[in-house]
């Protein structure tokens, strides 16, 4: 299989155990697999949620897991690359709709030059981003690591709740956002754009491994009229490169398979579209139950 395919998420790196730990979970490094645990304190029980994680899967380590932790179920969301029904349905799991990490992704490979990366997109993409590049924007690359670059994160937030308002949708608080981002700190970097010295558009991007991925954006009505959202994207996939990363991760796109519960992901699947690339449709989810309160979700969610 390809870079593409066999390429690593970022909900299986060391640094996603680390912010999952700061909003109240427990991370275990099982072999190469992470697993997290929510301890679920009224009831005296945890919950195991193991997301895309690359097989074969310690599913023997898993049950260990599971009833140290008094595990009420696990629920696996496979990976693409190694995954193998059958050890699934052999180690008494099945079919799920739950969802804890997107199910959907498009993936471009970075390895390939420039020029042959932009042709690539759609007509649409490019006279987009070559629109953007005349309305003279400044963009601005901030590496997080750095700490006279703390001062960015507010700037960025406030891009983010400011779409969020546009196009209604939740976006968690901004502890829970300072938390993710000190985890992935060394591997950050928020690309502006700033139109008069005013930002009108962000992206933060992560690198771990050898992916760069589209981790949030934020954006003014101003970033749209000037199509700063293309420009954007087409940075990010050059210091993507620049950094000697491989591969691009858009993160998440709608997926048909699972309508209602990604409906919100309708909003932007068709603009990350519009730069090509692979799309990956992860395995189905798989669920394990340990007690009859966990028989009992099963039943209802299906």
């Amino acid at each position: 299989m390809n870079r593409v395919l066999t390429a690593t998420d970022a909900r299986q790196t060391r640094e996603w155990g680390k912010y999952l730990i700061a909003i109240g979970w427990k991370s275990e490094l099982i072999g190469k697999t992470y697993i997290v645990i929510r301890r679920l304190p009224f009831l005296g029980a945890s919950m195991i949620k193991i997301q895309h994680p690359i097989g074969p899967i310690p599913f023997t380590k898993i049950d260990d897991v599971a009833k140290k932790d008094h595990a009420m179920w696990a629920v696996i969301e496979p990976h693409i690359y190694k995954y193998d029904e059958k050890e699934f349905i052999k180690n008494g799991y099945r079919k799920s709709k739950i969802l804890f990490a997107h199910s959907s992704t498009i993936k471009l490979d970075l390895t390939q030059n420039e020029q042959l990366l932009f042709k690539s997109f759609s007509e649409n993409a490019r006279r987009n981003i070559k629109k953007a590049q005349k309305e003279n924007l400044e963009i601005r690359v901030i590496h997080m690591k750095e700490k006279k670059n703390r001062e960015y994160f507010d700037i960025f937030y406030d891009l983010l709740q400011n779409v969020g308002r546009m196009k209604k949708f939740y976006v968690p608080s901004k502890d829970e956002y300072r938390y993710k981002m000190n985890a992935f700190r060394d591997g950050s970097y928020l690309v502006f754009a700033y139109e008069k010295n005013i930002p009108i558009a962000v992206v933060w991007y992560v690198c771990f491994e050898n992916v760069i991925a589209y981790f949030q954006t934020g954006i003014t009505k101003r970033g749209y009229e000037t199509l700063a959202n293309y420009l954007l994207v087409w940075e990010g996939l050059k210091l993507g490169n620049k950094l000697g990363q491989s591969v691009f991760d858009f993160e998440s796109i709608y997926d048909e398979r699972f309508p209602k519960i990604v409906q919100g992901y309708k909003k932007y699947t068709e603009f990350k579209k519009r730069f090509h690339g692979e799309i990956i449709n992860y395995p189905q989810p798989w669920i394990k139950t340990y007690s009859l309160f966990g028989k009992l979700l099963y039943f209802l969610e299906r």
